[in-house]
């Protein structure tokens, strides 16, 4: 149901409205409740609503779902605050290998505001420079590059390093944006640990296991392949690989569920015969193919015994090759 006297204050918080905002826009009391009795408006907090149409509209997208959360947050609050922290990351819709937690997180620079918890709200105080900010799907939050480094600043390094990675890949925010934020918070509790993860991003990753696959190779020592590879001959494009050794000519495939899912062109089982044809390709054109699922990315002493075993086949076969 489309109210016209509040499509500015509706525009300006990417739906949300106080129940002083809809009173100011010419609704009475008996009509506010009225409104919500037949279920045309739904109260999101206390004291703010939002139309029951657009709240079904995004039922199916998270973010921009989330995004109405913060923002009726942010009209209840009487000092200057963005979303923060977990709340920004689903906000911007970045990766996680930890569940987001259910509660809201606010970030403000307001010196009278100390950082406490209060009911399913957490709000914290810092520094929050004009290019920290930013506005999605009308919500006010911390931009990506500042929400993935506030993020990794408190995260195990395989964390933050796929929080990055999905921030970049999803073209979210940029590497110079990035460094820009180190800058701006150098000196920061455990900013070296978000600098870590932004130093060993890589935009070409195309998942959250792609990602943890790196870290353990990188934390095990096994040598560093190329990411997302396109191979082919003189017959044209063969295939795109997740990672590529080219002197052994080894394939490495992180095969997450995602990598078999049908959609409205394909079913299961014509995806899977796709991918056999794919990798008989492959081995027919000399290369050996080596596949690794979550369970192995999270035990790198294992997937690094799995790889190295996979680079000395590999070698053997180039060998035989020469000779």
């Amino acid at each position: 149901m489309s109210h016209d006297r509040l499509a500015a204050v509706r525009a300006s918080t990417g739906g949300p409205f106080t129940a002083a905002q809809a009173r100011g826009a010419g609704f009475s009391t008996t009509e506010i409740r009225r409104l919500l009795r037949h279920g045309f408006w739904t109260l999101l907090r206390r004291g703010v609503y939002v139309d029951t149409e657009l709240l079904e509209r995004v039922a199916a997208h998270p973010e921009r779902r989330h995004a109405l959360d913060v923002a009726a947050l942010l009209l209840t609050l009487r000092y200057d605050a963005v979303g923060g922290g977990s709340s920004a990351a689903q906000v911007w819709g970045l990766d996680s290998l930890r569940e987001y937690s259910s509660g809201l997180v606010v970030i403000t620079d307001d010196e009278d505001v100390h950082t406490r918890h209060r009911r399913d709200v957490l709000v914290r105080r810092a520094t929050l420079p004009a290019h920290h900010r930013h506005e999605r799907f009308g919500a006010r939050v911390t931009s990506a590059a500042r929400t993935a480094v506030d993020l990794a600043r408190d995260a195990r390094f395989a964390e933050g390093v796929v929080l990055v990675d999905s921030a970049l890949r999803k073209e979210r925010t940029s590497l110079s944006q990035l460094y820009r934020v180190l800058n701006d918070c150098d000196g920061w509790p455990h900013i070296d640990r978000a600098r870590r993860a932004v130093l060993f991003a890589d935009p070409k990753a195309e998942s959250a296991l792609e990602s943890v696959s790196r870290v353990a190779m990188h934390q095990e020592g096994v040598p560093a392949p190329r990411t997302q590879v396109v191979l082919g001959d003189e017959r044209g494009i063969l295939a795109r690989v997740d990672f590529l050794w080219d002197g052994v000519k080894v394939i490495g495939e992180a095969d997450g569920l995602a990598k078999y899912r049908p959609d409205d062109r394909c079913s299961t089982l014509d995806v899977v015969r796709a991918e056999k044809r794919r990798e008989e390709m492959l081995i027919d054109a000399g290369y050996e193919i080596v596949r690794w699922g979550w369970r192995e990315a999270n035990d790198p002493p294992r997937l690094k015994r799995k790889l190295l075993a996979a680079l000395a086949r590999g070698a053997q076969r180039q060998q035989g090759r020469a000779g």
